[in-house]
């Protein structure tokens, strides 16, 4: 009799009482159904829709928070919009120690997450100068960047990894850029959901590239530090994080705590702005922003008018493992080498039972092992596979949802897959691969 815990019957009922699109549906969406289908079958899941960090808090973070709170000082005044002097001026060594790029605290600024850099970023990259009304971005790539552009009446274009690396990228971006309607290019590296990593000559043709057309690079390094394949986390010695901050002016580097120090909870991360960008005036930013200088505009103009800051608590955790990672007390990266342990067991699982990886090499090179990886089954595209994993009760998101070409394909997180469900996983997919051969 064939494994099938979760009838399709229930699954497609439950699609159309939700009113979703089986073939677009979005993470979120992807979270609620699974949570109703649990409920009603009385069967769990293997989660691997979400990408949520699921480690302990360093310590040092906890205390810190708990520190600041007991002082009082936190809950009766707002924190600046610029962010505490304490912690800009450890993300200022931060820089320095781990990417090799000297820049002032004053261009460092906590954000609501990297997500909130991201949108502000977008929205300043487009106002910069007139007519250029597009973002590009280079796909796969977070869904929700896409969904705050499209808000706000933003236009999209697409360049995918898949088809350009290496020289063919640099040179298809300058193609895409000498046109002169788009004003910024985000990227995530390594890449959600592929795991690709972007080269430093990659990243240099990229700054080239930017610098000549005036574009704002907006690089998303929610994953700093985790190409586990190099160690870049020694403060202060080589090598360092590639990063475009080596090599241009018109750049802003997105840092997540929630991924780099699997402190998701208070939504703090942070954006580096090129210092000659912050300085940089823009007169067609005044009109929409009050002032026609970057570093302004992003924090009186942006963070003022969305979140009006981030939390004292949220910067002082994030100020505590940022200086605990700076003195190389803290080894941050040794938390976040579990994420690669459980990619590599559940990569050679699903290969051995008849997936493949769609994203597969990086510049030649094997992937590395980290938070996410892509698969496929053949003989079903996406939305098949992904409606067909959700009889085995695993769940995931298509890579189209992400902007890839590759519409066959499926992302997976490891974050909720650690070793107690490995056998789970195991039995399932023998069991897939059974009905499916």
């Amino acid at each position: 009799m064939n494994f099938t815990p979760i009838p399709k019957s229930l699954i497609r009922e439950q699609l159309n009482q939700l009113g979703y699109n089986p073939h677009r549906l979005a993470i979120r969406e992807q979270k609620r159904l699974v949570e109703i289908l649990e409920r009603l079958s009385g069967q769990s899941f293997v989660r691997m829709e979400f990408g949520i960090p699921n480690l302990p808090v360093p310590a040092a973070v906890t205390e810190a928070e708990i520190r600041a709170l007991r002082e009082g000082q936190v809950e009766r005044i707002y924190p600046p919009f610029d962010g505490i002097p304490e912690l800009k001026e450890e993300a200022a060594r931060f820089m320095k120690n781990f990417v090799n790029v000297e820049v002032p605290p004053e261009v460092c600024m906590p954000t609501c997450g990297a997500m909130q850099g991201g949108f502000v970023m977008q929205l300043l990259a487009t106002r910069m100068k007139a007519g250029r009304d597009t973002i590009l971005y280079l796909d796969p790539g977070f869904p929700v960047n896409k969904l705050q552009a499209r808000v706000c009446g933003l236009k999209m274009e697409s360049i995918d990894f898949y088809d350009f690396r290496g020289e063919a990228l640099v040179r298809e971006v300058e193609r895409r850029l000498s046109r002169g309607h788009i004003g910024g290019v985000i990227w995530s590296s390594p890449n959600n959901p592929t795991w690709i990593c972007l080269t430093q000559e990659e990243l240099e043709g990229l700054a080239r590239a930017a610098d000549r057309n005036q574009v704002l690079l907006i690089e998303d390094q929610a994953y700093f530090g985790m190409d586990l394949r190099v160690d870049y986390m020694k403060p202060g010695e080589a090598p360092y994080q590639p990063s475009v901050a080596r090599c241009g002016d018109y750049w802003v580097m997105l840092l997540s705590g929630s991924k780099l120090f699997s402190f998701p909870g208070q939504r703090v991360g942070l954006a580096v702005i090129s210092p000659a960008l912050a300085q940089g005036h823009f007169r067609d930013l005044e009109p929409w922003f009050g002032s026609d200088r970057f570093l302004h505009a992003f924090v009186h103009g942006g963070i003022y008018c969305s979140t009006a800051g981030v939390s004292h608590s949220g910067q002082w955790g994030l100020r505590a493992a940022l200086k605990a990672a700076n003195e190389g007390e803290l080894g941050f990266m040794d938390n976040v080498r579990e994420y690669a342990a459980r990619s590599a067991w559940l990569k050679g699982c699903f290969q051995r039972h008849g997936f493949n990886l769609v994203y597969d090499n990086d510049l030649g090179r094997p992937l590395a092992d980290g938070f996410y990886f892509t698969v496929a089954y053949e003989g079903l595209d996406g939305s098949e596979l992904l409606q067909e994993l959700l009889c085995y009760g695993i769940s995931m998101i298509t890579l189209e949802i992400t902007g890839s070409v590759r519409l066959e394909g499926l992302r997976a997180c490891v974050s909720f897959t650690d070793p107690s469900v490995f056998d789970e996983v195991e039995q399932r997919l023998a069991a897939f691969q059974r009905d499916h051969s």
